[in-house]
């Protein structure tokens, strides 16, 4: 291990750079805060670049964590005041990873076939809920997440927090409306967008084989773009005053209906 006693450290100021956006999306890795994070990392098919760790601070045999990491992979030991200038959540587990970056495009997923499900996510805003929708498409196996004119980093770090390491099991792909309308189209992927106005109920759409879900942005819901070039616009029913959900929340409710019908489909 390389031991790091200065904040001034080339490599401390370059961690550091990446919680700037610009620099994040101009990197080819990004950061990785968590034992259960880096962990879930190192067991995907991410490259792992360097490893940053404080003893002070982590928990678990730091010796069986290592034991665990491919020979040549840098591993930098940091005094604690060091540490605490790079970490980014409040109750950090003292260690830090690098990876690297992972670049996917609709035409990796041209050639799938069978219950695929897309989620297509319109002008999200809030890393939180994009983190929270990685969470929940790994809990039901979705295909991919399409970010379609996007305000949201996939590699912030409120990302990954809230992703807990889904991060790495969901491909994100980032496209314009218009490109990732002509590739559904092309890939016979039927359109179904979540919308405010009461159009049919989600219980009665048929959910079951080759399908997206669209959805909008927390505080105007989808475009006219989608609404108007959906197979089938639907709406979750509510009961209460509140016309609609947060978008994460949304996305929960529609998968797992997508779920449902599909595991009753099979028995």
């Amino acid at each position: 291990m390389i031991k790091i006693s200065s904040v001034h450290n080339k490599k401390i100021l370059k961690l550091r750079k990446l919680y700037k956006s610009r620099e994040r999306k101009a990197a080819d890795v990004f950061l990785v805060e968590g034992v259960k994070e880096v962990s879930r990392g190192m067991d995907s098919g991410f490259d792992l670049d360097s490893i940053y760790l404080c003893k002070e601070v982590f928990k678990d045999d730091i010796r069986d964590f290592i034991s665990k990491i491919i020979n040549d992979i840098p591993i930098y030991e940091l005094e604690k005041s060091v540490y605490t200038k790079i970490a980014y959540r409040d109750n950090t587990e003292g260690i830090i990873a690098l990876f690297r970056k992972k670049v996917f495009s609709l035409e990796d997923f041209k050639s799938y076939s069978g219950q695929q499900l897309f989620l297509v996510l319109e002008s999200v805003e809030k890393p939180g809920n994009l983190g929270a929708i990685l969470r929940t498409a790994d809990a039901v196996g979705a295909t991919a997440i399409i970010l379609t004119e996007t305000k949201v980093d996939q590699y912030h770090p409120n990302v990954i927090r809230s992703s807990i390491g889904a991060v790495f099991t969901i491909p994100v792909i980032v496209a314009s409306n218009r490109e990732t309308l002509q590739w559904l189209r092309k890939n016979n992927v039927k359109i179904y967008s979540a919308a405010l106005p009461a159009y049919k109920n989600i219980y009665d759409l048929d959910l079951k084989n080759k399908i997206a879900l669209t959805f909008g942005t927390e505080s105007k819901g989808l475009s006219e773009f989608w609404l108007n070039n959906s197979n089938e616009n639907y709406t979750i029913p509510m009961k209460g005053i509140v016309d609609s959900l947060n978008v994460s929340v949304s996305v929960a409710v529609s998968v797992y209906e997508v779920e449902r019908q599909r595991q009753y489909d099979q028995l």
